[in-house]
């Protein structure tokens, strides 16, 4: 199931950062979350629950230059105006809009739900799972997804 589900997160990711974004991305390789090149002390990154026929949490880590670049073209300011806030909001809105499209997509006998995203830090992150790159012109971000057991 968790084939199926990361399946469609990159579908939806592919959709979303396109469609709401303006910025085409490729999916890349999965590889150990240490290992991706993104500095996890100095990256953004938000948690996102979810519950039904399985449960777990999506996380997403990205670079601040490239969360600054979303945001500038979600709201259509000028990166030099954006605030902590606003970018933290469009990281946590891009990623309750890719779960929720991924989720409708995945055949369920119980709906699923989500909950509200929350910042998390280096600290939150296990740097020795398995993650999948995001990869834009000049950047990447890393997309973890965690089923958790029981569910």
């Amino acid at each position: 199931m968790k084939k199926v589900l990361m399946t469609a997160m990159t579908n939806s990711i592919s959709e979303v950062m396109e469609t709401m974004f303006f910025m085409p991305v490729e999916i890349g390789p999965e590889m150990i979350l240490n290992d991706s090149g993104i500095d996890l002390n100095n990256a953004l990154a938000c948690r996102l629950n979810f519950t039904g026929d399985i449960g777990g949490n999506i996380d997403v880590i990205s670079p601040e230059p490239l969360v600054a670049e979303l945001t500038s073209n979600f709201l259509g300011e000028t990166k030099a105006e954006l605030t902590w806030e606003q970018q933290f909001g469009t990281l946590s809105e891009m990623l309750n809009m890719v779960c929720g499209n991924a989720l409708k997509k995945v055949k369920c006998r119980r709906p699923y739900k989500l909950g509200i995203p929350e910042k998390i830090t280096s600290t939150d992150l296990n740097g020795t799972a398995e993650c999948t790159l995001i990869e834009t012109m000049d950047s990447k971000m890393a997309i973890l997804l965690s089923i958790h057991v029981g569910q």
